[in-house]
């Protein structure tokens, strides 16, 4: 008997100015650019031809205006998700790399190499990032079963979040990316088997730029 799948889509919020800076943003409330805002709104227009029954979005305001796109199109209301808010980064939000290394030293750069294993100020460890995901996912999964299901989040929160549900190595955090607006999809079947189906899709940035340089050209 064929098992009914449920799907997700871990969606990465827009760009920011932020972004674009280097900046560690983490639970700093910082809002779209005009380059993100341009980039939701590709984003969104995807859904028009994807099934969708439900969408969650972090509480930040980034997150939000992304996934206020997808309601745009599919007309679908989007639910706040505490869990999937993003790494709380405490005193080293607002800064850059380069900062941080002038700025904490050791404590920062044994982070950088090895964030499992380093604490960091905010959020105190990424596997409690991970743990607080892991709840936020377990009460999306029990109430959309069978369904697909969109999870507006942020960078660093759906990386850590990717290592702990696919069971994958840690350094996988460092071997993964997940650009602006990308879409990585998930299944999970209904035995609990889960599948990486994709990931950081960003097909609609692309198609973009292909559209414009025709335009140019044409």
């Amino acid at each position: 008997m064929k098992q009914k799948k449920t799907t997700l889509y871990l969606i990465r919020h827009g760009a920011t100015d932020w972004n674009k800076e280097g900046r560690y943003q983490g639970c700093t409330d910082i809002m779209l650019s005009e380059d993100g805002l341009a980039q939701v709104e590709a984003m969104g227009k995807r859904f028009q031809y994807l099934p969708l029954d439900a969408i969650y979005t972090s509480p930040l305001g980034r997150a939000k205006q992304t996934a206020q796109a997808i309601t745009d199109v599919t007309g679908i209301p989007y639910e706040i998700s505490e869990p999937f808010k993003e790494i709380n980064f405490g005193e080293w939000e607002g800064h850059t790399i380069k900062e941080l290394t002038e700025k904490f030293g050791d404590s920062y750069i044994n982070f950088f190499k090895d964030p499992f294993n380093h604490p960091l100020p905010g959020e105190g460890s990424f596997q409690n990032a991970a743990d607080r995901a892991m709840v936020g996912y377990r009460e999306i999964l029990e109430k959309h079963k069978g369904e697909s299901v969109a999870i507006v989040s942020h960078g660093g929160l759906l990386r850590v979040f990717l290592v702990e549900l696919l069971h994958m190595n840690m350094d996988m955090y460092r071997g993964t990316w997940l650009t602006n607006t990308s879409i990585t999809t998930v299944e999970i079947a209904e035995d609990g088997t889960t599948i990486l189906m994709t990931l950081n899709d960003k097909a609609h940035l692309e198609m973009g730029n292909l559209w414009q340089d025709g335009d140019k050209n044409g």
